[in-house]
């Protein structure tokens, strides 16, 4: 175990666990289980449906932005050295 990160990875995984485990089982001995696991109405449905659709769209936009300009300073970059590497061959 010496240079392992597994210890320090149990630390935080065998509370969580037990915890989860605990929850589990309130719940499900719970009588307000029944209030709980009632289906939603169409309108709850449709709100979450229009949330996820609008939350996933920004998401992804998000991304690509991100990807873009992510590819936008490599390109600079690249044109940057390719610059120095010219004119410091012209000084040779």
């Amino acid at each position: 175990w010496k240079g392992s990160v597994a210890p320090k990875a149990l630390r935080w995984a065998i509370p969580c666990s037990l915890l989860s485990v605990l929850c589990h089982y309130l719940i499900r001995s719970s009588q307000a289980v029944d209030q709980l696991l009632m289906p939603p109405s169409s309108s709850e449905t449709a709100a979450w449906t229009m949330f996820t659709y609008v939350l996933g769209f920004l998401l992804v936009f998000r991304a690509q932005l991100a990807y873009s300009r992510y590819w936008e300073g490599l390109t600079l970059l690249e044109r940057t050295c390719g610059v120095w590497l010219n004119g410091c061959s012209n000084l040779i």
